[in-house]
């Protein structure tokens, strides 16, 4: 586990170390979102964990060091485990490791692949149920926070359930504590794992190795708009002024079956 942590991350730190820095203007940490707004214009939206599961709780000297931080100082936070600043580390690395506005496929076309196959979802996402429902998915969730919900039971059996689907469906908080850098192999039995964002890295081929095939993120390029949304407690899976977008990790690729590809 630490082997695979320690790559991972250096592979994230390497990627960053080319990339252009710049001091923050605005950093926004909101209720289900958070938002980066550079001196040089450049912003981005990164996760917020829920603060139901972990209460949040800012410390003097963190908020301090958040508040001078330039992009890549922000970045290199993504290994910490503390909500506020992962929540701004995240927001950084979608400024500094951008998916490409031209690339990716449309949402509701390429959720049809997991149509009528189980699909064990870490946490429960009242925003993203609905969409789940609407794909024909057969999707159980795991998030003690809900248990007992309609096809919702408890975070300990996450685990089993995982072997037993098809397909796999995490969100940043699988990075954050450490679970995604630990099951690779399990996760390169199944037909693909997505992992959600906001918040994820332009990385592709890292999170390939780590047994992902498609990453879920969200692109706007109204900064204005997308700011106030996230400062008013809103959820990037409501905001008018992202559209959502799903990107392929290149070494699983080969992994798709014909009929998939059909319907891209």
């Amino acid at each position: 586990m630490t082997t695979l942590n320690s790559n991972f991350f250096a592979e994230l730190s390497h990627a960053l170390n080319d990339r252009k820095d710049s001091h923050v203007s605005r950093l926004i940490l909101g209720w289900h979102a958070s938002f980066i707004l550079a001196d040089d214009g450049r912003s981005g939206v990164g996760f917020v964990p829920d603060s139901r599961l972990e209460p949040h709780t800012s410390r003097p000297i963190h908020t301090a060091s958040l508040l001078t931080s330039t992009l890549k100082d922000l970045a290199g936070l993504y290994v910490s485990p503390f909500p506020q600043e992962f929540a701004a580390a995240s927001a950084a690395c979608s400024v500094l490791l951008p998916f490409d506005d031209d690339g990716g496929q449309y949402l509701d076309a390429v959720m049809t692949c997991a149509r009528g196959d189980r699909v064990a979802v870490l946490g429960y996402e009242r925003d993203l149920v609905p969409f789940m429902r609407d794909w024909g998915w057969r999707s159980a969730f795991f998030d003690d926070r809900f248990a007992g919900r309609q096809d919702c039971f408890p975070q300990e059996e996450f685990s089993r359930a995982v072997r037993d689907a098809e397909w796999v469906w995490l969100s940043p908080e699988a990075i954050r504590d450490r679970w995604l850098l630990s099951t690779q192999n399990i996760l390169r039995e199944k037909k693909g794992c997505f992992l959600q964002g906001p918040g994820i890295p332009a990385i592709p081929n890292s999170f390939a190795r780590l047994g992902v095939t498609h990453l879920v993120v969200p692109l706007g390029d109204d900064g204005v708009k997308i700011e106030a949304h996230i400062s008013a407690g809103g959820s990037a899976w409501l905001c008018e002024a992202l559209r959502w977008r799903v990107y392929f990790s290149s070494e699983r690729l080969c992994c798709q079956t014909e009929d998939f590809s059909l319907t891209l």
